[in-house]
């Protein structure tokens, strides 16, 4: 067997060397990541309660929208028993499975968030209402 797969004069590696090299992530559920490109790994216990509201506020709009966008992709025919009524049903229903969805750990983008906003300098519980103007 070859080591790798030679297309127009470059080498690529065989698929057992690319294997070793992706990180399989925590379990089952998590897809597998380079480890350049992982998650960041949140403490949530050291993070302000409102922040983490936000940011899962965030996910939860952007999964709502994903499931809405994905809805308009069926196509409509005659035949289903689809009305107004049902759509403003079924819209209300994505958007609580979205919020259930991102409180419960959702697709990551919370942490994302949560890091990003960590990294820019947002304070965090222990920082907060620290200024060098407070008054006595």
């Amino acid at each position: 067997m070859s080591q790798g797969v030679r297309i127009q004069g470059s080498s690529l590696p065989s698929s057992t060397f690319i294997r070793e090299q992706i990180h399989q992530g925590r379990d089952a559920r998590s897809a597998p990541t380079s480890p350049g490109h992982a998650l960041p790994v949140i403490d949530r216990s050291k993070v302000d309660p409102k922040m983490i509201e936000a940011a899962e506020g965030m996910e939860a709009m952007f999964i709502d929208y994903m499931m809405k966008v994905m809805r308009e992709t069926i196509p409509k025919n005659e035949m289903d028993l689809e009305s107004p009524a049902s759509q403003i049903y079924r819209g209300m229903q994505d958007t609580e499975y979205a919020q259930k969805a991102a409180h419960q750990g959702g697709i990551g983008l919370a942490d994302q968030v949560i890091a990003y906003l960590g990294s820019s300098g947002y304070p965090v519980i222990g920082e907060r209402g620290s200024s060098s103007k407070e008054k006595p």
